[in-house]
Protein backbone atom coordinates (compact mmCIF):
# COMPACT_ATOMS: atom_id res chain seq x y z
CA UNK A 1 0.00 0.00 0.00
CA UNK A 2 1.16 3.22 -0.94
CA UNK A 3 0.74 5.57 2.26
CA UNK A 4 1.98 8.98 0.17
CA UNK A 5 -1.22 8.81 -1.41
CA UNK A 6 -3.58 8.74 1.68
CA UNK A 7 -2.01 10.81 3.66
CA UNK A 8 -3.00 13.82 1.67
CA UNK A 9 -6.81 12.85 2.41
CA UNK A 10 -5.85 12.56 5.95
CA UNK A 11 -4.74 16.04 6.68
CA UNK A 12 -8.05 17.54 4.66
CA UNK A 13 -10.11 15.18 6.52
CA UNK A 14 -8.65 14.65 10.09
CA UNK A 15 -6.57 17.51 10.95
CA UNK A 16 -4.78 17.54 14.08
CA UNK A 17 -3.88 20.79 16.05
CA UNK A 18 -3.67 21.88 19.81
CA UNK A 19 -5.54 24.68 21.21
CA UNK A 20 -6.18 26.06 24.39
CA UNK A 21 -10.05 26.61 25.78
CA UNK A 22 -11.21 28.16 28.78
CA UNK A 23 -11.76 25.85 31.23
CA UNK A 24 -15.12 27.72 32.59
CA UNK A 25 -16.65 28.13 29.32
CA UNK A 26 -15.58 24.16 28.47
CA UNK A 27 -17.55 23.55 31.71
CA UNK A 28 -20.70 25.76 31.07
CA UNK A 29 -20.86 24.15 27.04
CA UNK A 30 -20.44 20.31 28.77
CA UNK A 31 -23.15 20.97 30.97
CA UNK A 32 -25.41 21.77 27.72
CA UNK A 33 -24.55 19.22 25.35
CA UNK A 34 -23.95 14.95 25.56
CA UNK A 35 -20.46 14.92 24.13
CA UNK A 36 -18.44 13.27 26.62
CA UNK A 37 -14.98 14.44 25.62
CA UNK A 38 -13.48 17.58 24.88
CA UNK A 39 -13.01 16.88 21.44
CA UNK A 40 -16.52 15.76 21.10
CA UNK A 41 -17.62 19.03 22.71
CA UNK A 42 -15.43 20.99 19.61
CA UNK A 43 -16.94 18.66 17.15
CA UNK A 44 -20.23 19.29 18.02
CA UNK A 45 -19.38 23.39 18.32
CA UNK A 46 -18.37 23.29 14.76
CA UNK A 47 -21.26 21.05 13.62
CA UNK A 48 -23.63 23.70 15.02
CA UNK A 49 -21.60 26.82 13.94
CA UNK A 50 -21.94 25.40 10.61
CA UNK A 51 -25.43 24.41 10.66
CA UNK A 52 -26.54 27.72 12.01
CA UNK A 53 -24.40 29.72 10.00
CA UNK A 54 -26.43 27.70 7.16
CA UNK A 55 -29.66 28.40 8.30
CA UNK A 56 -28.88 32.14 8.56
CA UNK A 57 -27.96 32.26 5.05
CA UNK A 58 -30.93 30.38 3.60
CA UNK A 59 -33.27 32.97 5.75
CA UNK A 60 -31.05 35.61 4.57
CA UNK A 61 -31.74 34.20 0.83
CA UNK A 62 -35.37 34.27 1.50
CA UNK A 63 -35.88 37.45 3.09
CA UNK A 64 -34.12 38.94 -0.08
CA UNK A 65 -36.90 36.38 -2.54
CA UNK A 66 -39.41 37.85 -0.12
CA UNK A 67 -38.25 41.18 -0.60
CA UNK A 68 -37.95 40.95 -4.41
CA UNK A 69 -41.79 39.86 -4.33
CA UNK A 70 -43.10 42.22 -2.17
CA UNK A 71 -43.94 44.78 -4.89
CA UNK A 72 -45.71 42.34 -7.67
CA UNK A 73 -47.64 41.46 -4.18
CA UNK A 74 -48.97 44.81 -3.56
CA UNK A 75 -50.66 44.96 -6.85
CA UNK A 76 -52.23 41.72 -6.02
CA UNK A 77 -56.15 41.99 -5.05
CA UNK A 78 -57.68 39.76 -2.74
CA UNK A 79 -61.62 38.84 -2.94
CA UNK A 80 -61.25 38.94 1.50
CA UNK A 81 -59.41 40.10 3.68
CA UNK A 82 -56.02 38.04 4.74
CA UNK A 83 -57.56 38.44 8.02
CA UNK A 84 -60.72 36.36 7.22
CA UNK A 85 -59.44 34.00 5.22
CA UNK A 86 -57.24 32.47 7.86
CA UNK A 87 -59.88 32.85 10.28
CA UNK A 88 -61.70 30.48 8.36
CA UNK A 89 -58.73 27.97 7.58
CA UNK A 90 -58.36 27.70 11.28
CA UNK A 91 -62.06 27.29 12.15
CA UNK A 92 -62.10 24.49 9.49
CA UNK A 93 -59.62 22.29 11.06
Amino acid sequence: MDLTSARPVCMLMCMRTNIVLNDELVREAMRHSQARTKRGLVEEALRTLIRVKEEERRRAAYAERLDALRPRLARVRLREAPARVLRHARESL
